[in-house]
């Protein structure tokens, strides 16, 4: 009898002992390096965490997702102890879910540009365009509009038949308020400007939706014109693609359970 109550107390400690190492309270960066991250695949975020790791090997604490919506699921049933994202999706989920926070330090601060091959003739128009909706007001318009509601997918006009004929934007939908699909179509930041530089170059906008890793192959093949997709200018991308000039500037941040 006696051995019966030393093996329960034994396995019972040993099972509060895992408890107490799987729960990890992540309140500043510095603490991820304990925790069990979340990223998007292929996305600034998956890069920083591993950076932060210094590319350990033997790490097995980043586990990269398809969506973001795939890594706050994650958080929500706690296969993770944090998710690292950008900050504008990171408020999306935060507002509409009372369990969810985040943490006060920034991970990075970044910028959002336009992608294009290397070489492409597009950039000095849409840098043109760009400088345009920048000083007319639309593009902080396009911004606000999304930060506060989403509107409807049918509301944006893609200029369909235009005679310059067709601009094909690469995205990842999936990413609020930047990039979504719904039953009735894409909306978002992303796709709202799309949209209107398609229009100022009398062009009609075919949006193209990808994996988000899978987007530089599909601009370096050919397929699309340029990605639209939340996607941070750096050094390393820059090394394969062409950029524009910043339209909108994030930082990633960390979400975390209450």
């Amino acid at each position: 009898m006696m051995k019966k109550i030393i093996m329960l107390a034994l396995c019972f400690a040993l099972m509060m002992s895992c408890a107490a190492v799987a729960e990890v309270k992540v309140a500043k960066v510095d603490d991820l390096k304990q925790a069990k991250i979340g990223v998007q695949a292929g996305s600034i975020a998956e890069a920083l965490v591993h950076d932060l790791f210094d590319d350990d090997a033997e790490n097995n604490n980043i586990t990269a997702f398809e969506t973001v919506f795939e890594v706050i699921e994650a958080l929500k049933a706690k296969k993770i102890d944090a998710a690292v994202m950008d900050e504008a999706p990171a408020r999306f989920f935060v507002t509409d879910d009372e369990s969810l926070k985040i943490v006060p330090e920034p991970v990075q601060s970044e910028a959002y540009a336009i992608a294009f091959k290397k070489g492409s003739a597009l950039v000095a128009d849409v840098n043109k365009v760009l400088e345009e909706i920048i000083n007319d007001g639309t593009l902080a318009m396009i911004i606000s509009k999304y930060l506060d509601d989403f509107p409807s997918a049918g509301e944006i006009d893609f200029n369909k038949g235009a005679a310059g004929g067709q601009l094909w934007v690469g995205c990842a939908a999936g990413f609020p308020p930047y990039e979504m699909r719904n039953e009735s179509g894409f909306l978002g930041i992303d796709i709202e400007l799309s949209a209107e530089i398609s229009k100022r170059l009398n062009k009609e906008l075919v949006i193209a939706d990808y994996k988000f890793d899978q987007l530089a192959g599909a601009l370096e093949s050919g397929k699309i014109d340029m990605i639209c997709s939340a996607l941070t200018k750096n050094a390393e991308r820059e090394k394969t693609m062409d950029f524009s000039q910043p339209y909108d500037a994030d930082q990633e941040v960390i979400v975390v359970l209450k």
